[in-house]
């Protein structure tokens, strides 16, 4: 599975521009600002509708143009597939096979993709938001049923915080604390099962990426281990009435990422952050080709950043055995060994303009 054509229409520096990618390894060279992080950006966006450098749309649309548009063709089981979003204006028109779909979730069944960036050690470092979406990310794909939960406790969780600043009395609470309860065990046991198919595809492969032994996670699902969310919900009532809102649950969980006795997040450097969470990822897209058959697009932002040359021919290696298609970036071809690769493609960018160098 993979991307055979991207079209890009007023993305940042791209007025209009065709990439045609290999199935395999898609080199992309080009200065610093030169546009290389806004293509792979474009796929961001045709894959889930949003991009992974900024929450606002707005900055991504090229200076003087109304909205943006990327579309695509992807080989899926067998057949093509054509995909397409545009966004501006407060507005969103996405499409699959030229039908109009009602979520951009649709859009990243289709194009399931990974990317990692220069901010990825946000993942280990940055708010408990990051690691909860990194957990989501593959229940999406292992069990598409909890994220039917999760939605289900998200609007329980919004009313219950809505019950407690208006300080609606206890059997108002009762309904949503309920709900609450049935949905957030759910999504707990979602991730529990998740991070242990996760972590097993982790210590297949720690071994290819130097320095990554024993790199370990511990999670933390939001509430006391051993007691019931429904009974701590209520007794929790009187504090949580003063505070106005919710303090335990599922959307409170983290996860913490060892090495040995490193914090990751706090005793690692920036190589072996970065180093870490490429492991991490790619165990991710291991394990969703375990559960679904099929293959992620798997992008790496300046690969060679931070990273010594036996660490990139490491990752290049791990990417070539999770045969899938990969896009990575780099400012000189020279620092990215691909004679190993039988399927690769090189293309240069300069000030939005993109060249095949094939």
């Amino acid at each position: 599975m993979g991307l055979t054509r991207l079209d890009i229409f007023n993305l940042r520096p791209f007025e209009k521009s065709r990439l045609e990618p290999c199935a395999g390894l898609n080199l992309v060279v080009g200065e610093n600002a030169s546009g290389k992080t806004s293509l792979l950006e474009a796929v961001h966006v045709l894959a889930t509708g949003r991009s992974f450098r900024t929450q606002r749309i707005e900055p991504v649309i090229r200076k003087g143009a109304r909205d943006l548009m990327v579309t695509g063709r992807l080989r899926l089981d067998g057949r093509q597939v054509s995909l397409g979003i545009r966004k501006g204006g407060g507005k969103t028109l996405a499409r699959i096979n030229g039908k109009s779909v009602r979520s951009q979730s649709e859009l990243a069944q289709a194009l399931p993709l990974q990317v990692i960036h220069p901010d990825s050690h946000e993942l280990l470092s940055g708010s408990p938001t990051e690691r909860r979406g990194f957990l989501d990310w593959g229940i999406f794909y292992q069990s598409p049923e909890a994220m039917g939960h999760w939605q289900n406790y998200r609007r329980a969780l919004i009313q219950r915080n809505e019950a407690l600043r208006r300080g609606l009395n206890d059997k108002a609470l009762d309904v949503w604390e309920a709900l609450l309860a049935q949905s957030g065990e759910a999504m707990d046991r979602a991730r529990l099962s998740y991070l242990d198919t996760l972590l097993r595809h982790v210590r297949d492969l720690e071994a290819l990426l130097p320095g990554n032994e024993g790199v370990d996670l511990v999670y933390r699902r939001g509430w006391r281990e051993g007691v019931d969310l429904r009974t701590l919900l209520q007794t929790a009532r009187p504090r949580e009435r003063e505070m106005g809102y919710t303090l335990s649950g599922p959307h409170r969980a983290d996860v913490v990422f060892r090495c040995g006795d490193v914090l990751l997040a706090e005793g690692a450097s920036r190589g072996q952050q970065k180093s870490a969470v490429l492991l991490l990822r790619l165990a991710q897209v291991a394990a969703f080709r375990g559960v679904t058959g099929r293959s992620a697009v798997v992008m790496v932002d300046d690969l060679p950043s931070e990273l010594d040359e036996s660490h990139r021919a490491a990752v290049l290696a791990l990417l070539q055995g999770l045969d899938c298609q990969v896009f990575v970036t780099a400012i000189d071809a020279r620092q990215i060994d691909a004679r190993a690769w039988s399927s690769l493609r090189m293309f240069h960018v300069e000030q939005g303009r993109l060249r095949d160098l094939n």
